[in-house]
């Protein structure tokens, strides 16, 4: 944070990744605090359809599936799937993982 203004999009893959680190340690709150932290920046720094919001959006979407609150977690993951869909080819490793995970959570 000293060397980076704070709506840079490192930044904002930082805030993910301790995310995704929280997550796997079983701290959902704490990881959802970074994923909200990652993504405020993210959806302030990258184009509205950036594959990145949408890693952010599935992560989120991942944690409240951990968290089992199903419904929270097949928002995150839908908003991810619309924005994989338009981002990525039909084909892409993201689009199918996120399809999987949707019929997974539904």
């Amino acid at each position: 944070r000293k060397h980076l203004p704070p709506d840079h999009p490192d930044l904002g893959g930082s805030y993910n990744n301790i995310g995704v680190v929280h997550d796997c340690l079983g701290h959902y709150d704490l990881a959802l605090d970074h994923y909200n932290r990652s993504l405020k920046i993210r959806l302030k720094s990258l184009p509205a359809q950036h594959p990145d919001i949408a890693m952010t959006y599935k992560n989120m979407g991942l944690v409240y599936e951990d968290k089992v609150e199903l419904e929270q977690a097949l928002i995150y993951m839908k908003k991810a799937q619309t924005i994989f869909e338009i981002a990525l080819p039909f084909n892409h490793p993201n689009v199918v993982k996120i399809q999987n995970d949707v019929k997974r959570v539904e």
